[in-house]
């Protein structure tokens, strides 16, 4: 049984702990930035950094850490170090095998991904989302629950796609944009850009993130 480590101790690890495979995988603790406290969800905080661990290359890794910003930043650590990643993928998910799955993924309860959809690197598709044929999940990007993107829809680097959201068929959303939550968009997004209502409209434009 191969030993694991959780990046981010917040409630996002709670998902995790309950879809990680147990059979092949030990979860021996958290590596945490900012917390005070000495466990977490009955696991030992084992540092703020990687550096206080013993050997850092005897683990597996995952990153439980919801913003995508600061996934993407533990991600590239992560690699830089020659580190292994790990999918958590929920039993219950239903993944075509025709779909393609990055590096350091989640996949949660009831997710549905459909045939030929491309899903990058660092990419959290949560509870009970919706990833139609032919789309395109660039890295770092959070589906969040009950999200639906339609057929051949692309999600540029680092969005984050809101609760209930609908995406239609053959869009394109930027990258590090935001889709509000239970809003419908019915045409393309662009880069660094929030919109939000029915039809989504822009209420915010930003410096783009990366």
């Amino acid at each position: 049984m191969e030993k694991l480590i959780l990046i981010g101790a917040g409630g996002y690890a709670k998902s995790i702990l309950d879809s990680i495979d147990y059979y092949n995988y030990q979860v021996v603790g958290f590596i945490d930035e900012i917390s005070n406290e000495k466990d977490h969800l009955g696991y030992p905080i084992l540092g703020r950094s990687l550096n206080d661990l013993d050997d850092m290359h005897q683990y597996f890794y995952f990153i439980s850490i919801g913003n995508n910003e600061k996934r993407s930043i533990w991600y590239k650590r992560l690699i830089d170090n020659k580190l292994r990643l790990i999918n958590v993928v929920d039993r219950s998910a239903i993944i075509s095998p025709r779909a393609e799955i990055g590096n350091g993924c989640f996949v949660g309860k009831l997710t549905i991904v459909n045939s030929k959809a491309v899903i990058g690197n660092d990419c959290i598709v949560n509870t009970r989302a919706l990833v139609e044929h032919g789309c395109t999940v660039h890295d770092h990007v959070n589906l969040s629950t009950n999200s639906v993107i339609n057929g051949d829809v692309v999600v540029g680097e680092g969005s984050f796609v809101g609760s209930c959201s609908v995406t239609i068929g053959q869009l394109h959303i930027g990258q590090w944009s935001t889709i509000g939550a239970g809003s419908v968009v019915i045409r393309d997004v662009g880069d660094g850009i929030t919109v939000a209502g029915v039809p989504a409209k822009t209420i915010k434009k930003g410096a783009m993130l990366g």
